[in-house]
Parts: structure tokens; C-alpha cells; sequence
């Protein structure tokens, strides 16, 4: 589960902000923001590791979305 700042962090990384105006903006220091923005990479890689063994391990079974061209 991602923590707050973590959330924030990358939200702000996704809307184009740089590290140096992330941390103005949350009023932390750049390297608080690397560690932030790193620690939700891990968390968000683990957890993509962690559906694809379930799915290997027919713990759960893997989402099928079926979507409709919509036609002009």
C-alpha cells in the first residue's frame, strides 16, 4: 500500500513536475522525493509481481475486459 506522500509524489511526477518543484511543493527536501518516488516504484513493481503468481498459481484468474469498437 502506497503512503500518502508516495501517492503524492507521483502524481505530481505525472502531471510533469520536476524533483526540485516537488519538494518545494511539498516543502521536502529532493532527495526525500527520490526516496518517495522510489519506494512507490518498488511497492507498485511488487504488487504487479504478486498478481502475475497468483495468476500462475490459478490463485486468482486473470481479468478479461471485453471492449466494443463504438462506431461513428
Amino acid at each position: 500500500m502506497l503512503t500518502e506522500k508516495e501517492k503524492e509524489v507521483l502524481i505530481l511526477k505525472k502531471k510533469g513536475f520536476t524533483q526540485l518543484e516537488i519538494s518545494k511543493k511539498l516543502k521536502i527536501s529532493q532527495p526525500a522525493v527520490s526516496g518517495f518516488y522510489n519506494n512507490a516504484l518498488w511497492k507498485l513493481r511488487d504488487a504487479e509481481e504478486t498478481i502475475k503468481l497468483a495468476k500462475e498459481l490459478k490463485i486468482i484468474k486473470e481479468l478479461k475486459i471485453n471492449l466494443k469498437e463504438e462506431k461513428r
